[in-house]
């Protein structure tokens, strides 16, 4: 180079570092960019996969109000479920009158969950009195096509020895085994809509109110869960137990129904195929506790929770404490079945 001419602006060493800048700076923006995209994809996915929970109607007991259900809320929302997929709600006023009536207007909250939520079915999670009005929904006001799981905290199914309470129109409803509404509500069968309503009763040892405690039992449920030992909640307290919350978590998603949408075609010739496993002629069923089903070879644990072998569906907790009907529809291939014996 000449001595007295100059460099070239595009040239040289500072060229090189403001090149080598300009170079990191973009790359720095695409990963930003990426990130951003990968955030967003991630929150949405999490967003779809909650909303895929059927919406959860939180019902309190006689006297109760809304905010009871609150922890129960929490606990849902906590562990995955949609904050606007869970409802707390109370009426005929505050389950103190006629359980009948409280029905029918349940009946018109569910209608209005499945409208603002676009749901075709809900979960009702109920407590005390409020189990009963929910049965009463399912068996006389339609309510088993719009219900895809019942569940009942503590509630008095088959009456209450600690029936004090007679002053209010429900609790002589539920008084005594043999009331006309409690006749009428458990005769033929005490889980209406049964396998297509999937059916949960928790109750505790220490439940001095739904007395004797085994009277929250219902001839026929998929899992009566039983909470025993000192330690076991009241009649108060078991609806913000954290063995029955997890407990009902594993059952909700145990029994969740499958996805309806459209499948997404595809195009073009798929690289692989799986071929549906072979039938069995038997397709024999199994009914044990989850634990048991992973003993005997039937599921696996996956996280604490016990799969199915073949289907991989979900049976909830992989516990002594809790039950599932597989039917067995190929070579180590099992499925949940609540239809069987």
């Amino acid at each position: 180079m000449p001595a007295n001419s100059q460099p070239s602006p595009t040239s040289g060493p500072r060229h090189g570092r403001r090149t080598r800048l300009l170079a990191a700076a973009s790359a720095a923006v695409a990963a930003v960019a990426a990130a951003a995209v990968a955030l967003t994809s991630g929150a949405a996915t999490a967003a779809t996969t909650a909303a895929a929970h059927d919406p959860v109607i939180m019902v309190p007991g006689m006297t109760g109000t809304p905010s009871n259900m609150d922890p129960m809320k929490a606990n849902l929302q906590s562990n995955g479920w949609a904050a606007n997929r869970l409802f707390t709600w109370t009426d005929s006023s505050n389950m103190t009158q006629d359980l009948a009536k409280a029905a029918q207007e349940l009946g018109t909250k569910v209608d209005q969950v499945r409208a603002q939520t676009g749901a075709s079915k809900v979960v009702l999670a109920t407590w005390s009195a409020s189990t009963l009005a929910a049965r009463y929904y399912i068996k006389n006001l339609g309510g088993a096509d719009k219900v895809s799981q019942y569940i009942g905290y503590a509630g008095p199914q088959h009456g209450t020895t600690n029936n004090g309470c007679q002053f209010y129109v429900s609790c002589q409803q539920f008084g005594s085994a043999n009331s006309p509404f409690l006749r009428e509500l458990n005769s033929g069968t005490e889980v209406p809509g049964h396998p297509q309503v999937a059916y949960m009763t928790v109750r505790s040892v220490n439940d001095i109110n739904a007395a004797p405690y085994d009277t929250a039992k219902l001839a026929g449920a998929d899992d009566n869960y039983l909470l025993s030992g000192p330690m076991a909640p009241t009649h108060f307290t078991i609806i913000k137990d954290a063995t029955a919350l997890a407990a009902m978590r594993a059952f909700i998603l145990a029994h969740e129904n499958p996805p309806t949408g459209t499948p997404t075609p595809t195009t073009g010739t798929p690289t692989s195929t799986t071929a549906p496993p072979t039938s069995t002629p038997s397709g024999q069923c199994f009914s044990s506790s989850n634990h048991g089903h992973v003993v005997a070879g039937r599921a696996h644990n996956s996280y604490g929770y016990a799969l199915a072998n073949g289907s991989n569906q979900n049976l909830g907790l992989n516990s002594l404490y809790v039950s599932t009907k597989l039917r067995q529809t190929g070579t180590n291939h099992y499925v949940i079945d609540r239809t069987c014996p």
